[in-house]
């Protein structure tokens, strides 16, 4: 009876994801069909770098409620998570299970003091980065925020994350949510 009030948690997080996804690939199409000739602005970067970064910030903020923190006082959270899980027919291979993609973005100010501060930033430092994978010639590269689009992998301070998978599981999510 109260599946509805998930659904309707879930929906607007399901929804930022899916207008990222969009414009991600509005992106990805507009590089195929130019063959990568076209002006890579910082801005177009910036944008494509943010609308990954919301993607993930979104994900994560799903996965909360099919893998719970805690399993709650009287298994009331796990039994939520167990049967969310069910309705939407998500499993344990899914991507979104993977608890560091959360805990890095809720922490994320306490992972970039960590990484600034730990040891010395030496070598290339790229604060924002949208292209090919870099080959950094044996010499320390620090990035901020990439996406190296031949691998469709984004990183942040060190972290990287295939994003297919991810966006294959937001996808899934908002058929269910159509559904609903």
């Amino acid at each position: 009876m109260y599946y509805v009030f998930y659904v309707e948690a879930i929906r607007p997080h399901c929804s930022s994801a899916m207008q990222s996804i969009e414009f991600l690939a509005d992106y990805i199409q507009m590089t195929n069909e130019t063959k990568g000739n076209f002006d890579q602005t910082a801005e177009l970067s910036r944008a494509v770098l943010g609308s990954l970064e919301n993607l993930v910030t979104n994900a994560a903020a799903i996965r909360r409620y099919f893998w719970p923190v805690r399993d709650g006082k009287h298994n009331l959270h796990a039994e939520r998570g167990k049967t969310l899980r069910e309705k939407f027919r998500i499993g344990d291979e899914s991507p979104l299970k993977d608890k560091r993609l959360r805990d890095f973005l809720e922490h994320f100010d306490e992972k970039l003091d960590n990484y600034l501060w730990d040891k010395p930033v030496t070598g290339h430092v790229i604060p924002f980065y949208v292209g090919g994978l870099p080959n950094s010639g044996g010499v320390p590269l620090h990035v901020f925020r990439a996406y190296y689009i031949d691998v469709g992998v984004f990183e942040s301070l060190g972290t990287r994350y295939e994003i297919q998978p991810i966006v294959d599981e937001i996808v899934k999510i908002a058929q269910v949510l159509k559904e609903s």
